[in-house]
């Protein structure tokens, strides 16, 4: 059942599975936003280390495999702006 009142977000730390139109999914700990040349990327870290910068434009979904611990504290990400 889904929690009306719950606030969704993309939060760093969290583990997801993402399609972005490739023949495989990419699996990760979202790590943060970057600015990838004009556009604004997601940065997943994989297991293996290595870290994948995905342009926004080519994401079609998220899963959300494993939520990050909840902390007592917000922590601001960050955000990447232009102009």
């Amino acid at each position: 059942m889904i929690d009306v009142d719950a606030e969704y977000a993309v939060t760093v730390g969290s583990k997801y599975s993402v399609d972005h139109g490739g023949e495989d999914l990419t699996v990760g700990v979202f790590r943060g936003y970057s600015a990838m040349g004009s556009d604004t990327a997601m940065v997943f870290e994989l297991e293996n280390g290595t870290l994948r910068f995905i342009n926004l434009s080519q994401i079609i979904y998220l899963d959300l495999l494993e939520s990050a611990p909840k902390k007592t504290k917000k922590k601001d990400t960050g955000s990447v702006y232009y102009g």
